[in-house]
C-alpha cells in the first residue's frame, strides 16, 4: 500500500486500532482506553492490528506522531486502513518519513509482540525473525 522497508519489534493488538485520540502523538504512548495496547508505545514498532477505526482525523493525528519522531516503524493490518495510509503518505511528502503500510490479513494471529519483524513494503513481504 506504501513503499519503505524497515526491521522493528512487533506490537500486536487483536482489536481495532486508531491514532485520533487512542494515541498520543509527544510520547507515541497508546492511550485508548478500550485498546488492549493501553500503555504500551508504537514508537519505532512493527504496530499490527486487524483494522482501523474512528474517523478521518485518525491520519493527522498518525501525522502528528510521525512529525515529532514518535510513529511505529511499519503498520501492519488485516485490511485497508484509510487513515494510516493517508498518514503514511503525507509523512514522507511533508517530513520525508517513510512508515510503510502493509496488508497481511492473517498478521494478528501470527505475529505475537515482541517478535523481530522485517517489512518490505515494495515487494509486499514480511518477514519474522
Amino acid at each position: 500500500m506504501t513503499g519503505g522497508k524497515v526491521k522493528g519489534p512487533a506490537l500486536v493488538s487483536k482489536k481495532a486500532f486508531t491514532f485520533a485520540h487512542g494515541v498520543d502523538p509527544r510520547t507515541g504512548s497508546v492511550t485508548d482506553l478500550h485498546s488492549d495496547l493501553l500503555g504500551k508505545n508504537v514508537r519505532g514498532a512493527v504496530l499490527v492490528y486487524p483494522y482501523g477505526k474512528g474517523s478521518t482525523t485518525a491520519s493527522a493525528w498518525f501525522l502528528e506522531t510521525a512529525r515529532l519522531g514518535n510513529a511505529p516503524a511499519a503498520v501492519v493490518t488485516s485490511s485497508v486502513d484509510p487513515a494510516a495510509v493517508i498518514g503514511s503518505v503525507v509523512a514522507k511528502v511533508l517530513y520525508g518519513v517513510e512508515i510503510p503500510v502493509i496488508l497481511w490479513p492473517e498478521a494478528p494471529s501470527r505475529v505475537k509482540s515482541g517478535d523481530a519483524v522485517e517489512v518490505d513494503a515494495g515487494t509486499g513481504t514480511i518477514r519474522l525473525r
